[in-house]
């Protein structure tokens, strides 16, 4: 019997039949499997052949797609046991099958209309090739979608070798049905992936990896009834001699229904020793003055202005009248959660020696509810010199803020700048990765849209210039599509030789496609390529070495002449540099931005940053690396340990907060491209060489932060990395040796960097506490 399916306007449709038994050795059944589409008919076509491919007989079968959803529901009902068995009969056949299994599945970001898949086709392991295309809802290949494949590799499971060919399809994001076929070349079943709405949701819902970005609200919500819990048994709570916090509230024509919130909010606070210090600047607005005189609680101080003279002077006024250690900058239609003050003065009794504090928050939206939360990162310089992220529940010592001041001319932007003149003066800065303060959304706020506020983001943009006049940086600030976030380019101070190291072995195409690329596109002009030879064994990579150094004097090669350990290869390398910094350059990697080592050496220069790593993608333009995430355990049963953040993001997705898209301090960032100085390579003693392969990066990062210097990710250093190219991955069982010598270096670093296991990574707060 040959089976073939149609739409009814004679687009041939994927279709498979699948035998099954009646329980009668001389009789069967087929299930013909086809994806449920948008076509409003399925044309079933059926011919009788015999064994030498005469057609005896035709039949025809028309089912209504509505028609086909209703009999499956009734079907169900009337015997759900044989339904059951039948129903996915294509994904429960493995033998001569292809299956197309999903792996990651999320939106291109706001400004595509596109949706990323990644997964494998599962394939017998006879198979030779397996076709990719994408059908709309009619059928009809899109032939404008590009596959980007992988090299198959072989895999264990269901009872036997199976052949696994990875692949990356950008899959239009229009509200369409669409559906992914995988055709045999070796005379399997063919296999398919329906993604259809409904399809499309669970696949978002299972296979997104960003847990950065799409689980914040579920991580907030259960972050949130955790400090519920702890709060609650605190009650009325206040320390023994605990400081004593002037909460300064600037109003200028406030809404009395805020106003009263605001108030309330202070009221409701489980510690009580503040006073909440309100600056009417609108002496006019007769009913926000009955509002402020109906205030009866004694902590409760009043400053009356003539008018309004700024944002600024106003807040200033209520600076000088402040009594307390601590002031606490708090807008006048926002509201503070009711620990916040506990949660400080905590922080206070734990270290009297703070400076500035400061919280997570969220949006309070229009209809009452928390939404969007904005978990930050512990004090980093570099992301602050990209945007305020620091904002709300911004806390200084007295003595500090009274010295400091707002200032009037950066109106709009005077938090920013004055976050920015405490960062010049001191470094006790202290976040609270929690939740507790509620920035309202209303059609006036900033919250709602920064272009309601167009001038706070040159006022920013001059505050942060002005910074960097005064710490003697010689930096260019440049505005960017989203208001109140700047792109920072650093100038460089000389022109230092710079060595790019870069281990080998054989693989003359990947080797020349790296080298090729550095040759080509590199602007920065004075560095030497070195290659370290390690234990090739083809001919034709020592005729490369040869003809590559004979064509270009920046390039030479060394020989390391003892078994594979990257640490001691690229320890032994740079033995053989002549450049004041180092590059580990990994062999697998392509440049493509011209500026890549100028963008590297500008940051690196800088007497307080001690490594720069690169932004690296997949040859799919997705996202490999944008920095190294350190993941607290919950559990000694749990491994933890470093991750990459936003991996698959689009190279062009900002990411959650826009951090993949930010210049940034980090915990560690990956050796597949990373800079250094000479000096600190040499002062660390190189990489630790019980390394051998894995963590080596991570832990000669985390031994910088140790030194107090900084670990820098900078997205506009950007490379395409073709991942383990050379060596295949590490973390499967498919080779015993790698994966035991694996788990020893992942043991060794969490015996080394036990700390970061058991508190998280302080660069990515909440969100490397993994609690959800």
């Amino acid at each position: 019997i040959a089976a073939s399916a149609f739409s009814e306007k004679g687009i041939e449709l994927p279709l498979e039949g699948y035998e099954i038994s009646n329980g009668n050795s001389l009789e069967f059944q087929v299930v013909y499997a086809t994806p449920l589409l948008e076509t409003r008919q399925i044309v079933f076509e059926f011919e009788e052949r015999s064994v030498d491919g005469e057609i005896l007989s035709k039949a025809v079968r028309r089912i209504g797609r509505t028609t086909l959803k209703w009999l499956s529901r009734l079907g169900y009902r009337i015997d759900h046991e044989k339904v059951a068995r039948i129903r996915d009969i294509d994904r429960h056949t493995y033998s001569r099958q292809l299956h197309v299994n999903p792996t990651v599945f999320l939106s291109a970001g706001a400004e595509k209309s596109e949706l990323i898949l990644k997964g494998v086709v599962d394939a017998p392991e006879d198979e030779t090739d397996a076709l990719l295309s994408l059908i709309d809802g009619d059928g009809i290949e899109r032939e404008d979608c590009v596959f980007f494949a992988n090299k198959p590799r072989l895999s264990s499971g269901y009872g036997g070798e199976r052949k696994e060919f990875g692949f990356t399809v950008r899959v239009p994001d229009d509200g369409n049905t669409y559906c992914l076929v995988a055709k045999s070349s070796s005379g399997n079943k063919d296999g398919f992936l329906c993604l259809d709405r409904i399809s499309r949701g669970r696949l978002l819902a299972q296979c997104d990896p960003h847990f950065y970005r799409l689980s914040s609200d579920e991580m907030y919500g259960r972050r949130s009834k955790h400090r519920d819990k702890i709060t609650s048994r605190y009650g009325d709570s206040q320390f023994e001699d605990g400081c004593l916090f002037s909460i300064v509230v600037p109003l200028y024509n406030t809404p009395v229904l805020f106003f009263r919130e605001m108030v309330q909010s202070v009221l409701g606070q489980t510690y009580g020793n503040w006073e909440l210090i309100l600056v009417n600047a609108s002496p006019e607005n007769e009913d926000l003055a009955v509002e402020i005189e109906a205030r009866s609680d004694d902590r409760i101080k009043v400053v009356s202005l003539a008018s309004n003279e700024g944002i600024a002077c106003n807040t200033n006024a209520g600076i000088e009248a402040a009594k307390g250690d601590y002031i606490l900058f708090f807008d006048h239609d926002d509201v503070l959660d009711r620990s916040v003050l506990l949660e400080y003065a905590k922080k206070v009794s734990e270290d009297p020696e703070i400076d500035v504090l400061y919280c997570d928050e969220d949006f309070l939206s229009e209809r009452g509810e928390c939404v969007s939360p904005h978990f930050k990162p512990d004090f980093n310089i570099d992301l602050l010199r990209c945007h305020n992220y620091i904002t709300h529940f911004l806390g200084v010592r007295t003595s500090l803020a009274k010295k400091l001041r707002l200032r009037s001319e950066y109106d709009g932007a005077q938090d920013y700048d004055l976050v920015l003149r405490l960062a010049e003066l001191t470094d006790r800065f202290v976040h609270v990765p929690e939740v507790l303060y509620h920035w309202r959304i209303h059609d006036n706020s900033t919250a709602k849209s920064a272009g309601n506020k167009n001038y706070a983001d040159e006022a920013g943009r001059n505050a942060l210039s002005a910074h960097f006049e005064r710490c003697g940086l010689n930096a260019a600030v440049e505005l960017t599509r989203s208001a109140c976030f700047y792109h920072v380019k650093y100038s460089l101070s000389d022109s230092p030789m710079v060595s790019i190291v870069i281990p080998n072995k054989d693989s003359i195409e990947v080797l020349s496609r790296c080298v090729d690329s550095i040759v080509s596109k590199t602007r920065y002009r004075n560095y030497e390529i070195v290659i370290v030879e390690n234990n090739s064994v083809d001919e034709a990579t020592f005729a490369y070495y040869d003809s590559m150094q004979k064509a270009n004097p920046r390039v030479k090669v060394v020989n390391w002449e003892s078994g594979f350990n990257y640490s001691k290869i690229n320890n032994y390398g740079v033995g053989q540099c002549a450049g004041e910094y180092f590059v580990f350059l990994n062999n697998d990697t392509e440049v493509i931005s011209e500026a890549w080592l100028d963008d590297m050496l500008s940051y690196c220069q800088r007497d307080d940053v001690g490594v720069v790593g690169a932004k690296l993608l997949y040859p799919d333009n997705t996202v490999q690396h944008a920095g190294v995430m350190m993941i607290r355990c919950q559990s000694p049963a749990e491994s933890g340990g470093p991750i990459h953040v936003f991996q698959h993001l689009d190279r062009d997705d900002p990411g959650y907060m826009r951090r993949a898209s930010l210049a940034q301090d980090l915990s560690a960032v990956t050796a597949a491209c990373m800079m250094t100085k000479r000096s600190i390579f040499l002062e660390m003693q190189g990489f630790r060489e019980d390394f051998a392969v894995a963590f080596n990066d991570v832990d000669f990062c985390l031994r910088v932060r140790e030194k107090g210097l900084l670990v820098v990710y900078n997205p506009d250093v950007l490379l395409y990395h073709y991942e383990s190219f050379s060596r295949g991955p590490d973390t499967t069982t498919s080779g015993v040796a790698n994966y035991a010598r694996f788990l020893s270096e992942q043991g060794l670093l969490r015996m080394e960097w036990s700390e970061y296991y058991a508190k998280g990574d302080p660069y990515h707060g909440a969100f490397s506490t993994m609690v959800f």
